[in-house]
């Protein structure tokens, strides 16, 4: 049997370090207050990092923007696990400085980015410092990676999986985000678009000479909601059905013009087993189905501004089992279970065949909210889990 770690963090370091995190703004430039980047949260991972002994090295992203990689290597070890969490937030949204000033109350940390992802990322750094000690004990690589750009394009993982050598050089991977500590093994997919449709403009007096892009998206909009019950009817066992939402929609000028444009952006969340092309393509059948009714109508799709990929790691893969005994020896759930949110560990998992899982403290239900926070308990229960999952690798590997 694999030794674990016995040793614990104080709660009291580990409430510092995240309101240490906390208060880094660190907002994904996609958003309005988000001029800064991850620049400052990157320089204090490096440095703390740095401070532990590690090998640390940066990955340019975008300006300004780097990854951050530590590696804690094991003598002897060929295989290397990635804990991997990402360090932007969402926008501050009327928060202002309270945003980034962390606060404890009822057993709770607040602040922006305690839950999505901080409040890993402090317990996957405590990790290290319990792993560090017990480094001839592992027996497997422990490689973390802070990434950027989570929040918008995910361009920080992808160019991490584009440095990674042919032959995997990571053989699992964890990813850091509020799962409840749960032991998360499958998510949805994403991919979104914009149709637009053309008409052609008139004054409002003579409606007639015109064509009304806007009534024209409302046909468009009816033909999506009847693909939307279509693709309900399939289901996968962990993670539901698929979905298809409209979240944005505009056009026109001025109310005494007849519009000659309208445009909507859709959401389509996929299951494990379907794909972007695949949704698009489905989408591509509803719009030609409305022009061969309708010679009138001229819509057109874009190219997707986000397209991701679903999770589906098998549970009885090494990293799925070692993560379930260390969930079982801190006295948490540890059976697996799918989510209908996306993460980085989906790009590991369809672009690399790393068997990836999500694992971290706090709650989705929190993220992106005003009054986000993490159960403080939650971050020392993550900091065990992360290390005896660490600890559990190798014979779970060789079993």
């Amino acid at each position: 049997m694999a030794k674990v770690v016995a040793d614990d963090v104080p709660e009291a370091q580990l409430v510092r370090l995240l309101s240490d995190l906390v208060a880094i703004e660190s907002v994904n430039p996609a958003y309005p207050s988000g001029e800064r980047g991850e620049g400052a949260m990157a320089a204090f991972v490096e440095d703390y990092c740095r401070r532990l002994g590690l090998d640390v090295s940066r990955q340019p992203v975008l300006p300004g923007r780097d990854n951050v990689l530590a590696a804690l290597r094991v003598p002897g070890a060929r295989r290397t696990l990635l804990f991997e969490v990402h360090m932007d937030t969402v926008g501050l949204d009327g928060l202002g400085g309270e945003g980034l000033q962390a606060a404890v109350r009822d057993g709770r940390l607040y602040g922006r980015g305690a839950c999505d992802a901080k409040g890993a990322l402090a317990s996957m750094l405590a990790a290290r410092e319990l792993l560090l000690a017990r480094r001839n004990e592992l027996g497997v690589n422990v490689l973390l990676l802070a990434s950027v750009d989570e929040e918008y394009q995910y361009r920080g993982i992808l160019r991490f999986i584009d440095s990674i050598p042919g032959d995997p050089s990571v053989d699992a991977a964890v990813v850091g985000e509020p799962t409840e500590l749960r032991v998360v093994v499958a998510h949805k997919g994403c991919v979104r678009t914009r149709i637009t449709t053309v008409g052609r403009a008139a004054h409002s007096s003579r409606p007639e000479e015109g064509i009304n892009a806007i009534e024209h998206m409302a046909g468009v909009v009816a033909a999506l909601r009847e693909h939307r019950r279509t693709i309900a009817e399939r289901r996968h066992p962990l993670v539901g059905n698929p979905t298809l939402s409209i979240g944005r929609i505009w056009g026109g000028t001025a109310v005494n013009i007849v519009p000659d444009r309208c445009t909507i952006e859709i959401d389509r969340r996929t299951i494990p087993g379907e794909n972007a092309a695949g949704a698009l393509a489905e989408i591509d059948a509803v719009l030609a189905g409305l022009r061969r009714k309708d010679g009138s109508i001229i819509v057109k799709r874009e190219e997707p501004f986000v397209a991701d990929w679903a999770l589906d790691t098998p549970v009885d893969t090494a990293v799925v089992r070692a993560a379930a005994t260390a969930c079982r020896d801190t006295g948490v759930p540890g059976g697996p279970v799918g989510v209908a949110y996306g993460s980085d560990a989906s790009k590991l998992w369809a672009l690399r065949g790393i068997p990836s899982i999500v694992l971290g403290p706090g709650s989705i239900a929190q993220a992106h909210t005003d009054d986000e926070y993490v159960p403080v308990a939650h971050l020392s229960l993550a900091v065990q889990v992360y290390a005896r999952t660490a600890m559990h690798l190798a014979a779970a590997i060789s079993e």
